[in-house]
């Protein structure tokens, strides 16, 4: 056993005994230090706690037997073990040393190599008795841990098995009218109690999937293979997927990042968190309302990639979403235009962030809308390309330089003082004015809009900056 960085205090009323077990232990690195009575070794060990306690029986002020019971007292010092230094040789007293607390003891005169021996012995045992209680309190956690998350577990497939049970009774029996009076039914009414039929059985279906697909999530059956991705692009093609619903609606739906950023993660994975969010953004905004999707760098660090899906809609209050991301709370409800959802598209959003070391979260305002934020962690190497490095006192964020079509200078001046005065509300005019001039300043307006949603007008200010000679005039 390696006996360096062990501290022994060794306890006795004679320097020279003292002086001898010092000289010997020290030769093997063994850290001494020492006390001459028991009041003394009390003290001692409050400031710092030895490793083993060579203890005198016979001693002035306070005896061994004495101190190593109010060592044993002490639920700081009990676990110490002591090792008594004793010229009592009788059964007595050496039954009297154990039942105060002591873990063996040496006869005096004591013998340097039969004590070393001793020290070596219990020290080896008092750290194998430390390895197997931080073993035990690790099983313990994780025990804990366990039963907590199949607690989880049960609740929510009690709740989902209500889910999938509820629709069939209503489907059962439409589809029992439908059989019994197929002959004589109108073909319109036909054609609505099968339309409602394959809505919910669509919907059941849905919830199955989502549902194999967590469990395969769970069982680390799905594939993960992160890989450098183009994230502007995997944006694109999940905003052109949901293009023809956001027109249905009349919502706006845009990608407001045009840099290339590149991340490092699963394709199939990131495809599916952004599809579900885009989806969920697009079901919970109202008609004429506008949903976005961007890209910001992590603060502070430059790690991660935050991705933002911002929509216009209806909202979340905050106990609601403390909801979302759980597994023991089954949260859903119907969106604007009665669209219906599993509840589980966001608990596997989760599952698939967390899987790239990620987080995922939601800020939202009753009646104001929503954001829901991930982070991906970035690919390595960088990206290659022009990178503008903003520094401020706190924090550091990289932007790839865009070129913009911008309006005229007239329009970039008043945008310029909007920005300044603070008045997010008249940049918000602004951006809509500006926008229905001429749809080629739609990008560069909607950067505008995203920094004035997130009330940011020093970022307004950056921008029109980058794209004047000279500061424009307050006025």
């Amino acid at each position: 056993m390696n006996l360096e960085d062990h501290l022994i205090l060794i306890v006795d009323d004679n320097p020279t005994n003292l002086g001898v077990l010092v000289d010997y232990l020290e030769a093997y690195d063994l850290e001494i230090v020492t006390a001459m009575d028991g009041l003394e070794a009390l003290e001692i060990v409050e400031e710092e706690a030895p490793d083993l306690i060579l203890l005198d029986v016979m001693m002035p002020k306070l005896d061994g037997f004495e101190t190593c019971q109010r060592l044993k007292a002490n639920p700081v010092t009990q676990d110490i073990p002591v090792i008594f230094m004793t010229a009592l040789a009788s059964e007595d007293d050496k039954v009297k040393g154990f039942e105060s607390g002591a873990v063996d003891y040496v006869t005096k005169p004591v013998q340097q190599r039969e004590v070393l021996a001793r020290v070596t012995t219990h020290l080896s045992i008092q750290a194998q008795a430390k390895q197997l209680q931080a073993q035990a309190e690790k099983l313990q956690t994780q025990a804990d841990e366990l039963k907590a998350a199949n607690d989880s577990k049960d609740k929510f497939f009690s709740i989902v098995a209500h889910d999938l049970k509820g629709p069939f009774m209503p489907l059962l029996g439409h589809l029992e009218i439908m059989h019994e009076t197929a002959e004589t039914l109108p073909p319109a009414q036909i054609k609505q109690i099968s339309g409602f039929s394959y809505r919910v059985a669509k919907r059941v279906f849905d919830l199955l999937e989502d549902l194999l697909t967590w469990a395969r999530m769970e069982m680390g059956r799905i594939k993960y293979d992160p890989i450098s991705l183009d994230l502007v692009n995997i944006l694109n093609q999940n905003v052109r997927l949901f293009l023809d619903n956001a027109r249905n609606k009349d919502i706006t739906l845009h990608n407001l990042l045009q840099a290339k950023i590149w991340v490092q993660a699963d394709e199939n994975m990131l495809n599916t968190i952004v599809r579900n969010l885009i989806n969920n953004a697009l079901k919970f905004t109202l008609q004429n309302g506008r949903v976005t999707v961007s890209a910001h760098f992590h603060e502070p660090s430059v790690e991660f990639v935050e991705i933002w899906v911002t929509d216009t809609g209806v909202g979340l209050n905050v106990d609601n979403i403390a909801k979302l991301f759980r597994i023991d709370q089954h949260y859903t409800t119907t969106g604007t235009n009665k669209e219906s959802g599993t509840g589980l598209g966001l608990l596997l959003c989760h599952e698939m962030v967390t899987k790239h070391g990620g987080q995922i979260w939601m800020e939202s305002e009753e009646g104001i809308g929503s954001i829901v934020k991930f982070t991906m962690p970035l690919a390595e190497p960088a990206p290659e390309g022009d990178w503008l490095i903003d520094i401020s006192e706190t924090s550091v964020k990289m932007v790839e330089t865009i070129e913009y079509v911008v309006p005229s200078s007239d329009e970039l001046a008043e945008l310029h003082i909007l920005a300044k005065r603070g008045s997010m509300r008249k940049v918000n005019k602004w951006v809509k004015r500006v926008t229905e001039m001429d749809e080629i300043y739609r990008p560069f307006c909607d950067e505008v809009y995203q920094l004035a949603q997130e009330f940011d007008s020093q970022g307004v200010v950056r921008l029109v900056e980058r794209f004047v000679d000279s500061a424009t005039n307050d006025q």
